[in-house]
């Protein structure tokens, strides 16, 4: 379950008809408006090494329940089918559990937080599933899609919103997804040159697991 904290968000946290919730699960930021969230753009490394387990995975299932009915807090359960562990030991099976979603009338909306539907395939570094709003680090910065090129057919990486990647110093370029505010590295203009394939980003992220991370080099 998440952490008692979360089921007491105050009045903007209740769930209404398209209410809207700003929380982050790297970083929070207060405003004089209400809630404001500042997700923190990782370096590749910390990326890497704040994951619980990385995995190749395609969504099997998406659904959305109402849990503490008191307060009806909205979660979200992704079924995951791995494809391939890239580190670290996922739970079998791999289902994520996210703050937010919609059941009948009622959404609650957690600005930043990747949305899934069924057939989606990517690569997920998976941190705190289950204990914290979003299962994976950095939320958007957490998730990388798995995609085709339009000119080759061949499979490369985008980020959360689509865009190549095209070196792993990318990681830690700021990326607008849902409004929710970025702190990183300013954006620049994309680096010429290639996406990387899933074959390349998944010996980078390898390369990338300190010595002393127990956690990661379980499998």
């Amino acid at each position: 379950m998440f952490p008692a904290s979360l089921s007491t968000l105050g009045p903007r946290g209740c769930v209404r008809p398209i209410a809207r919730v700003a929380l982050a699960a790297a970083a929070m930021a207060m405003a004089a408006a209400g809630w404001a969230t500042t997700v923190v753009a990782p370096e590749f490394p910390e990326l890497v090494n704040q994951s619980d387990c990385i995995v190749r995975a395609v969504v099997k299932s998406v659904h959305s329940e109402i849990v503490q009915p008191g307060n009806r807090k909205i979660i979200t359960l992704v079924e995951l089918d791995v494809k391939e562990v890239i580190a670290g030991k996922p739970a079998q099976p791999l289902v994520l559990r996210m703050l937010g979603g919609k059941v009948g009338g009622d959404e609650m909306i957690v600005e930043g937080a990747p949305q899934f539907q069924v057939g989606d395939e990517d690569i997920l570094f998976v941190q705190g599933n289950g204990r914290q709003v979003s299962p994976l680090v950095a939320m958007m910065h957490g998730r990388y899609r798995v995609m085709k090129d339009t000119a080759t057919g061949k499979e490369i990486i985008g980020r959360s919103n689509r865009q190549p990647l095209r070196s792993t110093a990318e990681v830690a370029r700021a990326m607008s997804e849902g409004g929710t505010a970025q702190a990183g590295t300013p954006k620049a203009a994309a680096p010429a040159g290639p996406a990387l394939t899933p074959d390349q980003f998944t010996q980078q992220i390898r390369a990338a697991v300190k010595p002393t991370n127990r956690r990661l080099l379980e499998r």
